[in-house]
């Protein structure tokens, strides 16, 4: 039981548990506070006898504090607790009225004055008992209580009564020292009670869990007794069973050769993806080169823009292949829903039926915080749904994107979601529609409708489960015969990706000495090229060990290095590292068409200012290099405008 120290309240994994206990001690504690609110009150009222025997000058002044003040005020709290709002307001309605109480006999002190005062002292440690022991308050409010009444005393002793100093310290003595054993006593007893209601919520939880097990014993015996009183029938159903069970085995044969083919399209498609961009980057780059030339005619401008519109696409096309086939999962980031959707109905459109009619009505610009892949994953695995619930691969899949803003207690809001805009998804199809019976088992795992060889069962359990990660909301609508409505809600964020896309770029030189190693000797000569059109002074190499026995002899007169991450012999990131060591603080640029094995820790260490993903554009490649030539050399970029790099 983990709870604090001071306060006693529940902390930690159990702090859910303090309004029950609150419930639970209030109800313990029902009785004894009436019982205490009576006797105090008779107390109260009949020590006024000693009014009239010890202060007989002050006596009409003291009555008025018990009779008219005190008594009436507990008598209106004893009332109280026989209604239910007592309830709630138990603790600051004792807290008052044992705090007025104890005030008026300090007031009595004050107006008696000595020898006279003397005698009242003792009700004021009677209060401090009424409140910690008998009284039932809280620790909390018992002890705030007490100790303003010990305040109070102080206040009254010294600056009202003028109190010798003997007696102050001797009152001090008692007053204190009665304060912190009633603190003890009644820590003690809120503690007590407090283990008594834990014990108890861990034996019902026992209780429970009992209760489930012989549940399930139960279960089993009479299944048992069932199997046994059809021995015949069982015998046969366990062949079945094991007709089955051996299906079931070449199914998940099959399950797993699928998911290692699948795996190697993702090895695959990264391993080509570095020779793949490199060619890009080599079409591209001279395209440019060409382009930013005189002497082409108007025609041939024109047939070098669509040269270059089709590399462009080309690497477009390497991306959604790579954000299809890639098996790690990417890191969480503002992403604008939109886009996604966009993409993977392009990949959806080339590997549904031509009969299959999509339709996307995308009205949003929202941005969600979430793993791209995993929307992406959702975008799939609905459609996919959807199309597969059409008979004869025929009908309408309409895909819509709007934003709402949910209240907390709204019709609308039936998951209950935090309140606050989301990201509206909805796939609708015309297909043949989820019986009612069905409905609730749609999202468990391994469950589907489907015949063996087309299905898993998992595709809408990944669904919910990514959707609920993203603390969004999942919403079913379907009527057989007349097709399903998937509506998904996600949370919007104000934040966007940091990264800026320049139509246009403005693309500035500079004459500092650039190093630039690749190889491939075409896009080395490329980027040489392209540099040296901006005014760089400009070395190239395709041999690493060359590049870093250049930068040992020419050390002071370079500026910056660009290097390739895949080469024989060094990798970028061990050129990098080198060159780093023979020139301290040179800035150096990482390009590569894809690999796994960067990560921002790892070029971080090995002091990237920058990667650039392969093919680079000119402008891009001409902001980059003199972004990082102007920064200051006394570190390199943060990991997060490394990743930033990556998306240019």
């Amino acid at each position: 039981m983990r709870y604090n120290p001071f306060t006693l309240v529940f902390a930690k994994n159990w702090v859910h548990l303090e309004p029950e206990f609150q419930r639970f001690y209030f109800k313990e504690t029902l009785i004894k506070i009436r019982v205490a609110l009576f006797v105090a009150m008779a107390f109260y009222a009949v020590f006024g006898i000693l009014d009239a025997l010890i202060a007989p000058e002050q006596k009409v002044i003291f009555w008025t504090i018990r009779y008219l003040f005190i008594v009436p005020a507990t008598t209106g709290v004893l009332l109280f607790s026989f209604y239910p709002a007592f309830e709630r307001y138990s603790q600051p309605a004792l807290f008052g009225l044992c705090l007025s109480g104890g005030l008026g006999i300090e007031m009595m002190i004050a107006l008696a004055g000595p020898p006279a005062a003397y005698s009242y002292y003792a009700g004021i440690i009677l209060v401090f008992i009424t409140i910690h022991i008998f009284l039932g308050m809280r620790m909390v409010w018992a002890s705030a209580c007490s100790w303003t009444l010990v305040l109070c005393y102080e206040i009254i002793a010294v600056w009202v009564v003028d109190t010798p100093t003997a007696m102050l310290i001797n009152n001090n003595f008692f007053f204190i020292s009665a304060n912190v054993f009633c603190t003890l006593g009644g820590y003690s007893i809120e503690l007590n009670a407090r283990h008594r209601f834990f014990s108890s919520h861990l034996l019902e939880l026992e209780k429970e869990k009992v209760s489930r097990i012989n549940q399930d014993l139960d279960r089993r015996v009479k299944e048992r007794t069932r199997e046994l009183s059809l021995a015949n029938e069982q015998l046969n159903r366990e062949i079945n069973e094991r007709i089955q069970a051996e299906a079931a085995r070449i199914q998940l044969e099959k399950e797993l050769n699928k998911k290692q083919k699948l795996e190697a399209i993702g090895t695959l498609a990264g391993g080509i993806a570095h020779d793949f961009n490199n060619i890009l980057a080599a079409v591209i780059g001279y395209t440019e080169l060409a382009m930013a030339g005189r002497d082409l005619s108007s025609d041939g401008v024109r047939y070098m823009s669509e040269v270059m519109n089709a590399a462009v696409r080309a690497s477009e096309l390497t991306k959604q292949i790579l954000t299809f086939s890639r098996q790690a999962e990417q890191e969480e980031r503002p992403v604008e829903v939109k886009s996604v959707v966009e993409e993977a109905l392009k990949l959806m459109r080339a590997t549904l039926p031509t009969t299959v009619k999509i339709l996307p009505h995308l009205h949003s610009e929202a941005w969600i915080i979430c793993d791209p892949t995993q929307l992406h994953r959702i975008m799939v695995n609905l459609c996919t749904n959807s199309v597969q619930a059409m008979e004869d691969k025929t009908g309408t899949l309409e895909v819509s994107l709007t934003e709402t803003v949910l209240e907390k207690d709204s019709r609308e809001n039936m998951d209950r979601l935090a309140p606050g805009p989301y990201a509206v998804l909805e796939v609708r199809d015309t297909g043949r529609g989820i019986q009612p019976e069905i409905m609730e088992k749609i999202f468990d795992p391994f469950f589907t409708t489907k015949e063996a060889g087309r299905g898993t069962g998992m595709g809408l359990s990944v669904v919910h489960g990514v959707v609920k990660q993203y603390k969004g909301g999942i919403r079913v609508e379907s009527e057989p015969g007349a097709g399903t409505v998937f509506t998904i809600f996600l949370p919007v964020t104000r934040e966007r990706s940091r990264r800026q896309v320049e139509t246009n770029p403005i693309l500035t030189g500079g004459t500092e000495h650039i190093l630039v190693l690749d190889d491939e000797p075409a896009l080395a000569a490329m980027q040489d090229k392209l540099l040296s059109s901006l005014g760089y002074q400009v070395v190239h190499f395709t041999d690493s060990l060359k590049a870093v026995e250049y930068a040992a002899n020419h050390g002071r007169s370079l500026d910056l290095v660009i290097t390739d991450f895949t080469m024989p012999g060094l990798t970028g990131l061990e050129v990098a590292e080198q060159i780093q060591t023979l020139i301290p603080d040179i800035p150096v640029i990482l390009c590569t068409g894809f690999s796994e094995d960067i990560t921002a820790g790892k070029m971080k260490q090995a002091g990237i200012a920058s990667l650039l993903m392969k093919p680079v554009v000119r402008g891009v490649l001409a902001g980059t290099v003199r972004r990082v030539l102007d920064q200051p050399k006394e570190g390199t970029l943060s990991p997060e405008d490394l990743s930033d790099s990556t998306r240019n």
